[in-house]
């Protein structure tokens, strides 16, 4: 991995990436600023929450979706993307979980 550029680890916390990502599982993340349409992302939303999900950016702004079904996609305008921001620090390349 280390040659494939810098990465990070990031304990899951919540559940909305149920059923594939559980509570307390741990994500390698390789730094980068930006994703295909589809992949799972470590984006961060106000400078400070950071959330795993599924990234898709599209002319209406950025989407992003949880595996769980119960959770309601989060949808940023174009204006919001940049004003809270809204950014891409991370492509999740692994996971890790305990059984």
């Amino acid at each position: 991995m280390a040659r494939a550029g810098d990465h990070f680890a990031l304990r899951i916390r919540g559940d909305s990436m149920e059923p594939r990502f559980k509570e307390g599982d741990v994500v390698i993340v390789r730094k980068q600023e930006t994703v295909d349409n589809g992949q799972v992302a470590v984006v961060m939303v106000n400078g400070n929450d950071a959330t795993v999900k599924k990234f898709y950016k599209t002319a209406a702004g950025v989407m992003l979706v949880g595996n769980n079904p119960t959770f309601t996609p989060l949808n940023y305008t174009p204006e919001q993307v940049e004003q809270l921001p809204v950014r891409v620090i991370g492509r999740v390349v692994e996971l890790r979980a305990k059984f």
